[in-house]
């Protein structure tokens, strides 16, 4: 049997929430059945038992290095599958979580993507604001109100990535300091 679970990129946009999620699936017995193109919108799961699975995510480009998939199977990996250039791994495994094998360097450009954005947000809002504040004073012209109206929507969509990084980078930092917690217990 099988479900699906539609966007779920979109929702866990920080690689470590999104990777935190998959393991928590797994977890409740509902492996990924492969990643592609179409994955970022809808991902298809396998029922099973449920397993102890770990999983990264890692941006490769293409083509990828002649070794590349060699070295990574030859260490336990399991190649899920791509979406362009992000590459999902899985690995059963008993006892303590392993190590990724990408280092920071992915949640760090999220990192950075979520910063920008919160940057393009409060410049597009403040001129928003400054932009409908002259209008008024200066006349109700149309010509001031339309670009006000562009940039606050700007400005409200900037937010919305801002934020919607921030909250998934926020809960995989506090899931992965509960599971040290508990492993240290």
């Amino acid at each position: 049997m099988s479900s699906s679970t539609w966007f779920a990129a979109v929702r866990h946009p920080a690689p470590a929430d999104f990777e935190q999620w998959l393991e928590a699936k797994a977890a409740d017995g509902q492996i990924l059945a492969g990643y592609s193109r179409i994955s970022p919108l809808r991902m298809t799961f396998t029922e099973s038992a449920p397993a102890q699975m770990r999983y990264v995510v890692e941006r490769r480009e293409n083509p990828a290095p002649i070794d590349y998939f060699r070295f990574r199977e030859a260490d336990g990996w399991e190649h899920v599958g791509n979406a362009s250039d992000f590459h999902v791994w899985s690995r059963q495994y008993t006892g303590q979580r392993p190590d990724g094998f990408i280092g920071a360097d992915l949640n760090r450009e999220a990192s950075r993507l979520g910063l920008i954005l919160a940057i393009v947000a409060a410049v597009t809002l403040i001129a928003a604001v400054a932009l409908g504040a002259t209008s008024v004073a200066v006349s109700a012209s149309a010509a001031l109100w339309v670009p006000a109206i562009v940039l606050g929507v700007v400005g409200l969509a900037a937010t919305t990535g801002a934020a919607a990084f921030a909250v998934s980078e926020r809960t995989a930092t506090v899931q992965s300091h509960s599971t040290n917690a508990l492993v240290d217990a």
